[in-house]
This record gives C-alpha cells, sequence and structure tokens, in this order.
C-alpha cells in the first residue's frame, strides 16, 4: 500500500498520507515521498494549488517512533532530521504555490509542525492539535520554534512546548489563529476541496508573491517589507492574470484566471 496518495484534479495536486493505522504516522519513506511531490511542482509548476490531508481518522501522528531502531538514531538524528522533516516543512514553505492543510483529525507533534506549515488551514471540528515533544523528552521540531511563536508570540508558545499535556481543540485553534476556518467533520472533505480548488484556479503567481510577501514580513520591518511589496507588484502587474483581472473588473464579469 502506499504511504502517499497522489491526485490531480485539474489544477490542485492532493496528497493523502496513507498509513491509517498508525495514524499517518511519518515514516522515511513518506517524509521522502510528500518532499518530492511537493518539490515536483516547484520544479514543474505541474499544479497551482497543493492540498494536504490525512487517510482513516487522524492527520498525522508525527515522527514514527515504532521499532527497535528507535535508540539506534540518537547518534544521527540531527542528520536525519536535515535530510527529512527540515527538508519537506522548507519545500511546503517555498513551493510557490498555495498549500492547503485539510485537518481531518489530530495532529501531533511533527505532524502538528506539518499542519501549522500550510499556508491555509481548515479543520474537522473534532480535529486537535497536540504539541507532546516534552512528553517524551524530546524538543520542538517540524518548525514549531518558529511557527508557535510566529503565530502565538513567546510566551504561549513556550507554554505550549514545555507542557505539551492538552491538546488544542479545533475552535480553540482557530481563537488563536492558528486555523482559518472549522466545519463538521463530514463537510470537511467538500469544503477543502472547494477552497484548494478556488486558489488552483486563481491568479497563481500573484498568489505565490502574497505567499512569499508573508513571509518575508515575518523576518522584516516596515520598510524593507514596503520595498519587498513594490517589487512584488512590478511582477504582478507584468503578468497576463493581471490583465485579465483588470479587464473582468471592467467588464463586471467573474476573471478567467489561466496561471501566468
Amino acid at each position: 500500500m502506499a504511504e502517499l496518495i497522489r491526485e490531480t484534479e485539474g489544477n490542485l495536486l492532493r496528497l493523502t498520507l496513507n498509513r491509517p493505522e498508525q495514524m499517518n504516522a511519518m515514516s522515511a519513506e513518506l517524509i521522502n515521498d510528500l518532499t518530492d511531490a511537493i518539490m515536483d511542482v516547484t520544479a514543474s509548476r505541474s499544479a497551482r494549488a497543493i492540498m494536504i490531508t490525512g487517510s482513516g481518522r487522524g492527520f498525522c501522528a508525527g515522527a514514527d517512533l515504532q521499532g527497535s531502531g528507535l535508540a539506534d538514531r540518537r547518534d544521527f538524528i540531527e542528520g536525519q532530521m536535515m535530510a527529512g522533516i527540515n527538508r519537506l516543512i522548507l519545500a511546503v514553505r517555498e513551493v510557490p504555490v498555495p498549500v492547503v492543510i485539510a485537518l481531518n483529525g489530530a495532529a501531533a507533534g511533527a505532524g502538528c509542525g506539518l499542519a501549522l506549515s500550510g499556508d491555509i488551514l481548515i479543520a474537522a471540528r473534532s480535529a486537535k492539535l497536540l504539541t507532546a515533544f516534552s512528553r517524551i523528552g524530546a524538543v520542538l521540531d517540524g518548525g514549531m520554534s518558529w511557527s508557535l511563536v510566529q503565530k502565538l508570540g513567546t510566551a504561549q508558545a513556550t507554554a505550549l512546548a514545555m507542557f505539551g499535556d492538552q491538546p488544542i481543540d479545533a475552535e480553540t485553534a482557530k481563537e488563536w489563529g492558528l486555523i482559518w476556518q472549522v466545519v463538521d467533520d463530514d463537510k470537511l472533505p467538500d469544503e477543502a476541496t472547494s477552497l484548494a480548488q478556488r486558489l488552483a484556479n486563481g491568479p497563481s503567481v500573484a498568489l505565490g508573491l502574497i505567499k512569499r510577501q508573508i513571509a518575508f514580513a515575518q523576518g522584516n520591518g516596515i520598510a524593507d517589507s514596503l520595498r519587498f511589496e513594490a517589487a512584488c507588484q512590478g511582477q504582478a502587474f507584468k503578468t497576463d492574470d493581471f490583465m485579465e483581472g483588470v479587464k473582468a473588473f471592467q467588464e463586471n464579469r467573474p476573471a478567467e484566471f489561466k496561471g501566468k
């Protein structure tokens, strides 16, 4: 059974973590397959949006901690992280198209990090986020030392990371700004697909530039961000989609974007 299911619907690439019996815990194979699929989009622009979800009742339980070889990893974990989960998180953050996370269930540890690396998070009402690392004597990974501070601030991020024993339900996560939208469980597949398809059929260059602007602003001040806005707008104005958008506005009709 494939650990990652790839499905293409028009301009949308849907990636489903497919280890339901392990709550989609991330094996090395799953991490590599997911990273490669995302990097393929970066290289070929074969999709204009990506949606990531999980099979079964969970999104992702984090790293796969089963197996007798776990103790042997202690001497190699830094290098394994750099080549594995770190490479995946950077691929999600740097792919020049929107990444929608359809949070169908619990996301724990590095699975929570993967969820928070997406651009738009839509969650089932029963979904939960759990940092969990300190419970086993580990520290934050999956980019969470960055994403939690950026989204929550230092005080709340520190408490969540150090205690790590209380799951954050979907509604609370939405109130805190970790999740954009919460829907009933049975509506998640259709709602997430509709949302992702809307982005996949949007002005792709502009959406990719917006993604870069948000990332840039998180590490720079207002003056540099203003200069970067001007540079990005210069690129956006040169696209066919911008001309189509303006024309559609003038003609009072929906725009038909081509992604270029």
